[in-house]
């Protein structure tokens, strides 16, 4: 059987992928296992077929929306039940394992695949645990990913983007949501901000207060610091700031809760996260409402809001970080790193 190769693919592929990408497709209800029978015979057929429908399993889990993360699942259920000893002892490689571990438990995984990761390891451990070829798989059920590394907080870049800057108003008058707009809309601009009239650090800078911050002064002349003679900040006083305190919490959910649901709608086996612009801009409206999150955490005593704070603070760093780690290239695939090591090991 003459195998293929798409050019961003390095491993070939034959009927078996070509079967696999259609019983993941939308046409197939979760748990159908219609067309499980004539995918065992197009893998007995070659003497690689069981490595290469792990292959192509793995890359719907790691891939897919979340309908071909759960249909990867039913297939693989489906062949392990039906293709018979030579495919249980064939097919069990490291890089899908470890994939079934991270589906099973990371923070990203939509949980509709981790409750059925959960069935399906102990379905495994109670049926498979002495059976010749399944060892690994009937010990799903007790073990965590191996090779990959958590997401850290503390070195997470979207994170770091997504805190406030020294010089911006600690009271969040920096992000305005007055003036009748919505909380989305106003809070796009993070940039206009600082030249804004309200915020008293522009307003000392732009403002002209003598000859040496004209710009005809000598060329040889070091222009001396202007005064600082401006106002400093106001107190905080959380009955003036409730409205917009309020405002920025429940834009907070609204807004962490929109970026996981376009997170989960993406092809990433056709184009990366950071390339659908609706994600993008929901992912730009979550740092810029951590921002102004984070402000108020700094000066908010009160326990009654500061609760209701973090908990905000909380939803966005898991979108955030899911965005993140999910905006990855199909090319740049760690388990075919895992993958291509055992190979040059034999």
């Amino acid at each position: 059987m003459q195998k293929l190769t798409s050019p961003f693919q390095k491993k070939p592929f034959t009927a078996i992928t070509v079967q696999i990408d259609r019983l993941a497709s939308e046409q197939y209800d979760g748990d159908d296992m219609t067309g499980i029978v004539d995918l065992i015979e197009v893998i007995r057929l070659q003497g690689e077929g069981p490595t290469e429908a792990a292959r192509a399993i793995r890359k719907k889990l790691k891939y897919g929306s979340v309908h071909k993360q759960l249909r990867a699942l039913t297939i693989l259920d489906g062949l392990i039940e039906n293709a018979g000893p030579r495919f249980q002892r064939a097919f069990a490689d490291e890089p899908l394992l470890e994939r079934l571990r991270v589906a099973a438990s990371d923070s990203v995984s939509d949980p509709e695949v981790k409750k059925k990761c959960s069935v399906l390891f102990r379905q495994w451990a109670a049926s498979y645990s002495n059976t010749p070829g399944m060892e690994r798989i009937a010990a799903l059920h007790r073990q965590l990913p191996q090779r990959k590394k958590p997401a850290r907080q503390s070195s997470s870049r979207v994170l770091k983007e997504s805190e406030p800057g020294e010089h911006e108003d600690p009271f969040g008058h920096s992000v305005s949501v007055s003036g009748g707009g919505s909380p989305m809309q106003n809070l796009r601009t993070p940039s206009s901000s600082s030249t804004s009239p309200t915020n008293p650090l522009s307003a000392s800078t732009s403002t002209s207060t003598g000859p040496s911050l004209t710009p005809y002064a000598h060329p040889f002349t070091k222009p001396s610091k202007p005064h600082k003679k401006s106002k400093p900040p106001k107190p905080f006083n959380l009955e003036k700031e409730k409205p917009q305190l309020l405002q920025t919490i429940a834009s907070s959910s609204v807004a962490s809760t929109n970026l996981m649901n376009s997170l989960k709608l993406i092809n990433r086996e056709s184009k990366r996260v950071s390339e659908d612009a609706d994600t993008v801009k929901r992912f730009e409206t979550c740092k810029l409402l951590r921002r102004q999150v984070l402000r108020y955490i700094q000066y908010v005593e009160s326990e009654q809001w500061l609760g209701s704070l973090i908990h905000a603070n909380e939803g966005l760093v898991e979108a955030l970080m899911a965005y993140e780690v999910l905006d990855k290239d199909l090319r740049d695939d760690s388990d075919s790193v895992a993958e291509e090591e055992e190979e040059e090991e034999e």
